[in-house]
């Protein structure tokens, strides 16, 4: 039988043969094919674990081969591939299967300990014809979800004693994990009813949802903004199949899936400290994991108090948010993730906060304001579909009771988007959010007389060619979440207002 394991490099990653080979000579171990560290210790947590399980390690010379051989190895998920690789080789155990992956860290005592990357390895393993899994019973349901049947747990190095007979099933009454099994990563957020007086919030908060469009809140302290983010994601629908599986596996390669958990069926909501490094936030480092731009694929990623995040960790966003993937390039090697995810900047409108406030004064001058918004940048903010400007709710909307609740909402944005699906059928896209240039040309066109109104608009304004198609793709939403097949100019205008700053707000001049 022929033993893999897997190195969880990049996306995909990337199929190891373990091969043993037993020979007279001085007992010894060898590993060969660049194992780090972790992996060359495995040689004596392997001939603990060996003993302790009731087998007899070899006293022969042993030679591990982990090919390819040019592909580092890293971790401690090899652990059982190879002592299962020994026991087979010196004949201890059989097994009928041709092929089978073999992932799992080893204790002193045989047991077997979770690992992460382990619906990545699944999927390497079913595209290479690999008839057999084997993984921690912890691992067990995210194998499960692509493998199925296919999968096996194992509690301890002493179970592999029947991997020919009996197979170690799930525990009584675990089956195949189902979209209801898996983890939900936003179940915590709360109700979009909390959200009170700020109608005009609620309302772009579900456009962005209906499209996947990006947004920008800004207001003073305490105005909401951090609140109405974290009820983002509670309007969104369940993710389908696809970007569930690629969640799940982006989760499972950064290591934060819970353990015992199946698919990730919710979107995900990733918001990092402004002080996260270019690495923690776009994905990198020595073992090239995702970053959070990858692990909110199919979500929302906020980033609040967006002018402290460094200045180029907020450039390095225009790549994924135009490609919907992030390349990271390094000297030996490039990698994908997938990164479609919609953005939420939240920022105050001065750096002391007061500007606009009515009780509040705002000591900044025209020079710190410039300096305050350039750390975001133009070519960034240009990106940004909507633009909300907030005020403190007043007390007597604060008293008043809930206006539109999440479930409501996700019900409109669910229509919303089947309607994108059906009518984006065979594209690369299924949302308006990430509608192309040459897509807006055939699925955005306007009636003469809101073409018309459309012009005369953007000709007042002065919008750019970007800001142009973005207000296109907005009013493409507003018009799905009335059932309407063509855009009129009700929905233009209402995307250009979605779009403005509030200039026409007597609370956002300065006195």
């Amino acid at each position: 039988m022929v033993v893999y394991a897997f190195e969880p490099f990049g996306f995909d990653g990337e199929l190891v043969t373990v091969e043993v080979d037993l020979r007279r000579g001085i007992p010894s171990v060898d590993i060969v094919g660049l194992p780090d560290g972790a992996v060359k210790e495995a040689r004596e947590r392997i001939r603990a674990a060996v003993r302790n399980a009731g087998f007899e390690f070899p006293y022969d010379r042993l030679l591990i081969s982990l090919a390819p051989a040019g592909v580092r190895k890293a971790g401690a998920s090899f652990d059982l591939s190879m002592a299962l690789a020994i026991l087979l080789a010196s004949g201890q155990v059989a097994c009928s299967a041709r092929s089978a992956m073999v992932l799992g860290e080893l204790e002193l005592s045989g047991r077997v300990r979770a690992v992460h990357g382990v619906l990545p390895a699944v999927a390497a393993g079913l595209r290479a014809g690999v008839e057999r899994f084997i993984v921690p019973r912890p691992n067990l349901r995210e194998a499960m979800v692509l493998a199925g049947d296919a999968a096996r747990a194992l509690d301890s190095l002493a179970d592999a004693i029947g991997l020919d007979g009996r197979p170690v099933e799930a525990p009584d009454g675990e089956n195949l994990p189902s979209s209801d099994d898996g983890p939900s990563l936003a179940d915590d957020v709360g109700d979009l009813s909390d959200i009170r007086g700020q109608d005009r919030l609620v309302r772009a908060m579900e456009v962005a949802a209906a499209g996947g469009h990006h947004l920008l809140l800004f207001g003073p302290p305490g105005s909401g903004k951090t609140m109405a983010a974290r009820r983002l994601p509670g309007i969104l629908p369940d993710l389908d199949h696809d970007d569930s599986i690629a969640a799940t596996k982006l989760h499972s390669l950064a290591g934060i899936l819970p353990p015992s958990s199946g698919l990730v069926v919710r979107p995900p909501f990733r918001s990092p400290h402004h002080g996260a490094s270019a690495e923690g936030v776009v994905g990198g480092g020595r073992s090239r994991r995702p970053g959070e731009i990858s692990l909110a694929h199919g979500g929302v990623l906020f980033m609040d108090e967006a002018p402290e995040f460094r200045c180029d960790v907020l450039q390095s966003l225009r790549e994924p948010l135009e490609e919907g993937c992030i390349s990271i390039a390094r000297a030996d090697r490039t990698v994908r993730y997938p990164s479609v995810f919609m953005l939420v900047l939240a920022c105050n409108p001065c750096p002391c906060g007061n500007l606009g406030r009515a009780a509040g004064v705002c000591l900044c001058s025209p020079n710190d304001l410039r300096k305050y918004w350039k750390k975001l940048g133009g070519p960034l903010l240009d990106r940004i579909d909507i633009r909300i400007p907030l005020r403190p709710a007043r007390p007597e909307d604060l008293a008043a009771g809930p206006t539109v609740a999440s479930q409501d909402a996700r019900t409109r944005v669910r229509a919303a988007r089947a309607r994108q699906a059906v009518r984006y059928r065979g594209e690369r896209f299924r949302l308006n959010g990430r509608l192309s240039p040459a897509a807006i040309e055939r699925h955005c066109m306007l009636e003469p007389t809101s073409r018309d109104y459309f012009v005369r608009l953007a000709s007042r304004a002065g919008l750019s060619s970007r800001a142009c198609h973005s207000v296109l793709r907005v009013a493409r939403t507003i018009a799905d979440m009335e059932g309407a097949e063509s855009m009129s100019s009700a929905h233009v205008e209402e995307a250009y207002e979605l779009r403005r700053y509030g200039e026409d707000d007597p609370f956002w001049q300065v006195p």
